[in-house]
């Protein structure tokens, strides 16, 4: 698709202005943007011991602000866009509301599932109180991502409703040179369940030039609540993603992650699950699949604030030709927080000897009764295994695919949702076969 779905001016501070006056928001909302720029000149570009963002030149990058736009959904990703089973349906194109699908019952409900944009002229009160809780942006592309923000997924579950079907939203960023940049807010009232899937995809030709995602996205769990979060993304090879993730569970609350990586030319991810009550109750699935020169770098923290808390983190992935991951998890059990049980590990496969993986799992414990451990490893690929399974008949190559799929399924069949085991299943065959 062609760069016109841009604005097709680089990132500037009149931007916020634009962004805000066309949509009419409320000055605080501005000054919160305008905050956020401040933020953006000052703070360094995100970087850790092994990752540094390369490649990325942020004076060609156009952001996403234009509401004029009516994008069209790739042939390829039609099939995509039924509703199937799931409860609900938005569909958005470059950062554009294209589709929806919001049963009626839903709203008799009290359910709101919008974009942000939507929610905050609906309920700009619920938006500025959780966008407040965000505080400080921690980099550079963070803070970009929070001044330029067009859209974002608002999902609130009024307090004891129960959804036995998912609320879906699909992503699809089609645009070389562009500035996506999303907010998202998940509410979850006392007593309340809920599943939410996104799916971000591109489409795999590779774009011409590269393009920037820029994500945070807060969950707030209530007390006694249950929320399902999953996301599976397979951006084209020339994204680059910056992205945060923070759920806040309350007394007796329930939050699982589950988050699939597949695609993107380098990913940064960090995730923060903080347990806030007695009872609190986290865990977190996640599976990923590096090739070429990719570079993913994904941080999956705990922080146990309150006695009683259980908490888990299980990482997998496979790597092959010249990519790199890195893994960053902490386990923090604060003064207290006694009887806290915590878990965590990252387990890396490499298919040959170009990949490299490295993990730093660390713990800092605060409180004298817990039950904290954590483990990681990188191997290659067992010869043995592979020699065993072709005196057997398969080939080299369905010997290697089977190996693959015996790392990889356990894993994937922990995820306590049909559709995103389907997709990630589909996604890693594609990937093995060399298909974007």
């Amino acid at each position: 698709m062609a760069d016109s779905q841009t604005t097709e001016r680089p990132i500037s501070r009149e931007l916020i202005d634009e962004l805000s006056g066309a949509r009419n928001e409320p000055e605080w909302l501005a000054k919160w943007r305008e905050h956020n720029w401040t933020s953006f000149k000052q703070l360094p570009m995100p970087s850790s011991r092994y990752t540094s963002i390369r490649g990325l030149d942020l004076e060609q990058i156009h952001p996403i602000i234009d509401d004029d736009r009516h994008p069209e959904i790739p042939a390829d990703f039609q099939s995509f866009t039924e509703l199937g089973e799931a409860a609900g349906l938005i569909v958005h194109v470059d950062g554009h509301v294209v589709h929806t699908e919001v049963p009626e019952y839903l709203g008799k409900q009290g359910v709101v599932f919008t974009d942000v944009a939507t929610a905050i002229e609906d309920h700009p009160d619920l938006v500025q109180d959780y966008l407040e809780r965000l505080g400080a942006p921690s980099d550079r592309l963070v803070a970009l991502q929070r001044a330029l923000f067009r859209g974002g997924p608002f999902v609130y579950i009024p307090k004891d409703v129960e959804l036995d079907q998912p609320l879906r939203v699909l992503s699809l960023l089609t645009t070389p040179s562009a500035g996506l940049f999303t907010q998202g807010i998940v509410v979850a009232e006392p007593h309340s369940k809920a599943t939410y899937i996104e799916e971000l995809y591109s489409p795999s030709e590779p774009f011409a030039q590269p393009a920037l995602e820029g994500n945070t996205t807060l969950v707030h769990v209530g007390q006694e609540a249950e929320f399902n979060f999953a996301s599976v993304q397979n951006w084209n090879p020339q994204v680059f993603s910056v992205g945060r993730r923070r759920g806040i569970i309350e007394k007796d609350g329930h939050l699982r992650w589950t988050l699939g990586w597949l695609g993107g030319r380098t990913v940064m991810n960090h995730l923060e699950s903080e347990l806030n009550g007695p009872g609190a109750d986290a865990r977190d699935i996640q599976v990923f699949f590096t090739s070429g020169k990719q570079h993913f770098d994904l941080t999956s923290n705990l922080q146990h604030r309150e006695p009683h808390t259980n908490g888990e983190v299980t990482v997998k992935g496979i790597l092959k030709d010249q990519s790199r991951s890195v893994f960053w998890g902490l386990i923090k059990i604060f003064p207290g927080a006694q009887q806290a049980n915590a878990y965590q590990s990252e387990r890396a496969m490499l298919l040959d000897e170009g990949p490299r993986s490295n993990a730093i799992p660390s713990l800092e414990i605060e409180a004298d009764d817990v039950r904290c451990t954590h483990a990681a490893s990188a191997s290659q690929i067992d010869e043995e295994q592979i020699f065993y399974l072709k005196s057997r008949g398969l080939t080299e190559d369905d010997a290697r695919r089977t190996i693959v799929d015996g790392f990889f399924e356990p894993t994937v069949a922990q995820i306590p949702l049909p559709l995103v085991q389907e997709r990630l299943r589909g996604l890693i065959e594609r990937k093995w076969r060399g298909r974007i």
